[in-house]
């Protein structure tokens, strides 16, 4: 028998530490010390409070640091357990999957997760990120942004989706953004400003693809015994799993996810949902490349298959659409590595909770739904539904 399992605290590290990864004037250290001291503020909770701590990372780009530093930043000594979670860019989800499965098991009754930004520790993150493919058969032509761009072109070829359509979406995500101030990018932008970014890989345009950020994300995952002690608005875990797909990616489709619709069916089961379009209040993608956004859109339910474009057409997915998909700004606005993943989740949280600032989503917020991507060409995915009852 497992125990319920909730969110209680969510913390950032400071606004202006969300920018351009070489601009950053914080390291990571220090940025993942101000949002675990947050996290654990916002819980009403102290470093000795804590259990175990998950650790999200990519190891290809830590350099030297070491995963036991980690004790170093949360000042909690060397007796607390440190897991180092590392799937790619789903690390941060992967993180929360990792910490509900302890709490739900009984083994420890409060967890910190937290990502700090993953570029820092080396000189330029873009060689490092063009390392992700085989290096004998596929590294040649699966870098960074032809990863986001085979898929991206696959997938216009059978929905009919247009560059258009993209940039609506973006415009959609630079609105929201420009109400978070955790966002990198906080400007809006239009339709028109998006399609004349520069080209850099078909059919993604500049302002079609995230920038690469600093900034640390936390949050604190509790039994329910504590969660109802500390917080009278804790955020439930109702469901949480993963799938992952082989490194090699030579027989794939570059037109869908269909590896994110088997993952969304079996949390649907375990959490009986049966209409995720009608049921979810709010959901944050992970849309690094905005058609990605697009392409969740139906691989988690919302519309049928290539029928994507008309919810944004439609504004289906606008903040005060029928069902609003990332008020935050998503990926698109800000990608500092391990901590975007976690920030669709934290997002998530703090709207359940209410205190959103000025990206909350009015009404009833009482579910809502998270979805982590990473590795070569989405090896792995994550998802999590959350409930405020």
């Amino acid at each position: 028998m497992t125990r319920d399992v909730a969110a209680i605290g969510v913390g950032y590290s400071e606004p202006d530490s969300f920018t351009d990864y070489r601009l950053a004037t914080q390291s990571k250290q220090e940025q993942a010390f101000s949002a675990v001291t947050n996290a654990l503020d916002h819980a009403s909770m102290e470093p000795e409070d804590i259990d175990a701590t998950m650790f999200c990372t990519v190891d290809g780009f830590e350099g030297t640091y070491r995963v036991e530093r980690t004790l170093d930043v949360l000042g909690m000594g060397s007796d607390i357990p440190v897991f180092s979670v590392n799937t790619g860019g789903t690390a941060g989800g992967s993180g929360i999957k990792l910490a509900y499965e302890y709490i739900a098991s009984g083994k420890y009754d409060v967890a910190l997760v937290y990502g700090s930004p993953s570029f820092d520790s080396v000189v330029e993150a873009q060689p490092v990120m063009n390392t992700n493919a085989d290096p004998l058969f596929e590294r040649n032509f699966v870098t960074a942004i032809q990863m986001g761009a085979l898929p991206c072109s696959g997938y216009m070829e059978i929905s009919g989706a247009t560059e258009e359509d993209f940039a609506r979406t973006a415009a959609k995500n630079y609105e929201d953004a420009s109400r978070n101030p955790y966002a990198h990018r906080r400007e809006a932008k239009s339709v028109e400003e998006i399609l004349d970014s520069p080209m850099v890989c078909w059919p993604l345009r500049r302002a079609m693809t995230c920038p690469v950020s600093s900034g640390a994300a936390a949050t604190v995952i509790a039994s329910e015994e504590i969660a109802r002690e500390v917080r009278d608005n804790p955020v439930w875990v109702d469901s949480v799993d993963s799938i992952s797909n082989t490194f090699h990616t030579g027989y794939r489709k570059y037109d869908w996810f269909p590896k994110l619709e088997t993952l969304s069916d079996r949390v649907y089961d375990d959490a009986d949902i049966t209409d995720p379009r009608e049921e979810f209040d709010i959901v944050e993608t992970f849309n690094p490349y905005i058609p990605f956004e697009l392409m969740a859109y139906e691989a988690l339910g919302f519309c049928e298959k290539g029928e994507g474009k008309h919810l944004i057409r439609e504004g289906v997915t606008e903040r005060d659409g029928e069902i609003p998909v990332n008020p935050s700004g998503g990926t698109l606005a800000t990608n500092s590595g391990i901590c975007a993943s976690l920030s669709r989740h934290t997002e998530i949280v703090l709207q359940l909770m209410g205190e959103a600032g000025d990206r909350q989503i009015e009404g009833d917020v009482e579910t809502g739904f998270a979805h982590a991507w990473g590795a070569n060409l989405g090896q792995f995915q994550e998802v999590a539904i959350f409930s405020s009852d």
